[in-house]
């Protein structure tokens, strides 16, 4: 009973949202881009420091994935201008400029940039998308974000790999795959979805 209107809600919904992406001017994506460098900031701020890893539990990945869905390819925009007025203004933990690049969490600074290109590239190359589908590009999406940060804390650190993974990965997984869940439930309505 309830499946048809569910159906044509999310039918405007993401007909809205997927010409939005495609129509609108440049000007107002860089602006939309600020607002989610803006949430960054803030979910960056709201962080559980746990004692067995430098990474701490953040809301940032919501955002990384939310931002790319709704931007395509200006998300990795949001997320460059996240880093540049993070390294400028010293929000991550004090430093500024290139040494929050070059710090054991940077990996995961690069890694947001990185997994936004990659997420908004694949939503802007598909016409539709099923919810399945979308927590896999996310899953993906996430997973680049993981390699840069536990590659980089590895050189910096001078650990294995394996090492890395286990305290810069394994202990987020549980909880960025509930992070998951709620983007791809979210975004589902605003991409169009599949026939």
């Amino acid at each position: 009973m309830y499946l048809p209107a569910y159906r044509e809600m999310r039918g405007v919904a993401s007909g809205t949202l997927f010409r939005w992406r495609n129509e609108t001017s440049w000007p107002i994506k860089t602006l939309a881009a600020f607002f989610f460098a803006v949430l960054m900031a803030l979910a960056a701020q709201m962080r559980l420091v746990m004692p067995f890893s430098p990474v701490p539990f953040t809301g940032q990945v919501l955002v990384v994935l939310v931002a790319a869905v709704c931007l395509g390819r200006f998300g990795a925009v949001s997320q460059v201008m996240y880093v540049g007025m993070g390294a400028g203004l010293g929000w991550f933990s004090g430093m500024v400029g290139t040494a929050a690049l070059l710090s054991v969490t940077g990996g995961y600074l690069i890694g947001f940039v990185l997994a936004a290109l990659f997420l908004g590239e694949l939503v802007e190359r598909r016409s539709s998308w099923s919810v399945g589908r979308l927590s896999l590009a996310m899953c993906a999406a996430v997973g680049i974000i993981y390699a840069c940060g536990v590659i980089q804390m590895a050189l910096v650190l001078h650990m294995d790999l394996v090492h890395a993974i286990m305290i810069g990965a394994v202990p987020f997984v549980v909880v960025d795959g509930l992070k998951i869940a709620m983007a791809a439930g979210l975004c589902s309505v605003l991409v169009p979805a599949r026939e």
